[in-house]
């Protein structure tokens, strides 16, 4: 972990703070609070390129302070992102948030790479590349959390914290009474169709659709197959042991998830925050909940910087109210 004491110390906006097992104050609306115009200038991403592997990688790039690193979701792009991730670099942190290999124009790794350990050793070269050593924060969502998970588990002397959001790496689909059902006995028609629900269901869909789609539909055009690809390392992700050894270095795992969340079950919710020794933190949504609700991301962002705290295992978890 890192020895750097600005890792641990992250200035924050004044407001309340929580750890992963308190009670986060929810937000009045879709968006961040007004801020003044330096400040805001200071929280909007900016967009430039970086040469990894030989090949030009888009990022963002949004704040200051303390070094973090926002991975996206499969099938997106950091853009569609943007409003979360100037939120989480507004809890006081410089955030970096690269198109994954695969997605994007970032080219897909080498048939042999094309594990959760190989991307997170991709996020590695990425941060070199961008002289990012040491890092306050880790988050991802859904797959890139996934990502997230991996890279912590093999550089645990980069990183201070990390935050799991609706991640994958539960090998568990569903949990009835005689049986344990894998995420690789789900049927293709079941993730697409919780897909479906998660975008007409979703808080604030009509701004939600255009900016998944906006991502998504460009990157099924431009690599279907790489897509797809992408996919089936998802199908088969087991990374509960990955997580709980992270927690046993002494690295707080933030683990949050959402009520209506219909492609990551709340079993596999409950295996990723049993395996990181907290409680975990529910918030209400669909998958994708972060993007419509980007103020309470950035609390919960506050929350992994300042308090992130192992909690107890075993409970239910704990509910995040919106105002």
């Amino acid at each position: 972990m890192s020895s750097d004491a600005s890792a641990r110390t992250a200035p924050t906006p004044p407001g309340p703070h929580a750890g992963p097992g308190d009670r986060v104050p929810g937000t009045a609306g879709p968006g961040p609070a007004p801020s003044s115009g330096s400040d805001a200038r200071r929280h909007r991403i900016r967009w430039t390129s970086v040469t990894v592997d030989g090949h030009p990688v888009r990022f963002g790039e949004v704040g200051t302070g303390p070094s973090a690193v926002f991975l996206h979701g499969w099938g997106l792009r950091p853009r569609a992102y943007s409003r979360p991730i100037e939120a989480m670099a507004a809890a006081g942190c410089r955030v970096v948030a690269p198109a994954l290999p695969g997605f994007g124009a970032t080219p897909e790794l080498p048939v042999e790479e094309r594990t959760f350990a190989g991307y997170g050793a991709w996020v590695a070269r990425f941060l070199d590349a961008v002289g990012v050593d040491e890092l306050a924060l880790v988050a991802g969502h859904s797959f890139g959390g996934g990502v997230s998970t991996a890279f912590v588990h093999h550089r645990p002397q980069r990183v201070a914290s990390l935050l799991l959001a609706n991640a994958v790496g539960s090998p568990t689909w569903a949990l009835l009474p005689n049986e344990v059902r894998t995420m690789v006995q789900r049927p293709f028609w079941d993730w697409g169709r919780h897909l479906g629900g998660d975008l007409l269901h979703a808080r604030g869909s009509l701004q939600l659709v255009p900016a998944l789609l906006g991502d998504f539909v460009p990157n099924l055009l431009r690599n279907p197959l790489g897509m797809f690809r992408t996919g089936e390392v998802i199908r088969r992700a087991d990374l509960v042991a990955e997580v709980r050894g992270i927690a046993a270095r002494g690295i707080p795992v933030t683990v949050v998830w959402s009520d209506r969340d219909g492609l990551v079950p709340r079993s596999a919710f409950d295996e990723l925050r049993r395996a990181a020794g907290v409680e975990g933190v529910v918030v209400e949504g669909a998958h994708a909940w972060l993007i419509a609700e980007p103020a309470t991301f950035g609390e919960v962002a506050i929350s992994a910087l300042v308090d992130g705290r192992p909690g107890t295992a075993g409970t239910d978890g704990v509910r995040v109210p919106r105002g």
